[in-house]
C-alpha cells in the first residue's frame, strides 16, 4: 500500500489487524510531519498495550493528549475502544428497564476492533449481543445514544468523568440538596473540553454548509 486510503481501508474492513497497524505506522514515520509522527505513536501504543493486556484506564491516561489532537474520523478507523452500554451485560431482569439511558456502566466482553464493519465508519455490529455499536467523538454524542439505549465507543480524546453517560440526576431529597451535591453534578454533566471543541467545530461546519 502506498497511501493512507489504503491502510484505513484494510483496517476498516479488518479493525483487529494489528500487523496492519504497524506497517501502517512505519510508514506514516517515514513522512516525517508532526501529525503523521503523532499517528504513528497512537497506532503503536494501542497495539503495545492490546499485547501487553493493560486496561483502558492505562490506556486512557496516556492515548488521551494524542487523541484529542488528531482527527475523529481517523480515530473512529484505528482505535482500540472499549463497548458501554451492553445489553447483554445487564442482570436479566431487569434489562426491560434498564433500555433507555440505564445501561452506561455495563461494559461488553469484546471491544470496538472486534466488531464487525458496516457500511458506516463510525456504526459497527456486534456478533455476539445482535446490537450496533456507534462510535462517538463527543461525549454529547455519546450520551444521546445512551439515553436511546444504545451500546456506543467512545473516542479517546475526551476527557472522561464518572457516570459522565448517565443521564442527569433529579434532586429529589428530603430538603434542599447540599451546594456540593449540586456542584458535583454540574461538573459530572458539563462538557469536557476536549468535546466543547468539537461540537464547536460542528456547528461551524453545519452553518458554513448552509450557507
Amino acid at each position: 500500500m502506498s497511501d493512507e486510503a489504503g491502510f484505513l481501508g484494510k483496517l476498516l474492513e479488518a479493525p483487529a489487524d494489528d500487523t496492519t497497524r504497524l506497517v501502517y505506522a512505519d510508514w506514516l514515520t517515514e513522512r516525517g510531519d508532526p501529525e503523521s509522527a503523532a499517528k504513528a505513536r497512537f497506532l503503536r501504543l494501542t497495539v503495545r498495550f492490546r499485547q501487553s493486556g493493560r486496561t483502558n484506564e492505562h490506556q486512557q491516561a496516556e492515548l488521551q493528549p494524542l487523541a484529542a489532537a488528531l482527527p475523529p474520523e481517523w480515530l473512529g478507523v484505528v482505535s482500540s475502544l472499549k463497548v458501554e452500554g451492553c445489553p447483554a451485560k445487564a442482570p436479566g431482569p431487569a434489562r426491560a428497564g434498564l433500555r433507555r439511558g440505564g445501561l452506561f456502566r455495563f461494559v461488553c466482553d469484546q471491544g470496538w476492533d472486534e466488531m464487525t464493519p458496516t457500511g458506516e465508519p463510525t456504526v459497527r455490529y456486534c456478533a455476539q449481543c445482535g446490537e450496533t455499536v456507534h462510535y462517538c467523538d463527543t461525549i454529547t454524542e455519546a450520551r444521546k445514544h445512551a439515553d436511546e439505549g444504545h451500546c456506543v465507543a467512545v473516542d479517546l480524546g475526551i476527557v472522561r468523568r464518572k457516570d459522565d453517560l448517565a443521564p442527569p440526576r433529579r434532586m429529589m431529597m428530603i430538603g434542599r440538596p447540599s451546594p456540593e451535591s449540586i456542584r458535583r453534578e454540574e461538573e459530572r454533566h458539563k462538557l469536557d473540553p476536549v468535546s466543547e471543541a468539537r461540537e464547536a467545530r460542528k456547528r461551524r461546519d453545519a452553518a458554513d454548509a448552509a450557507g
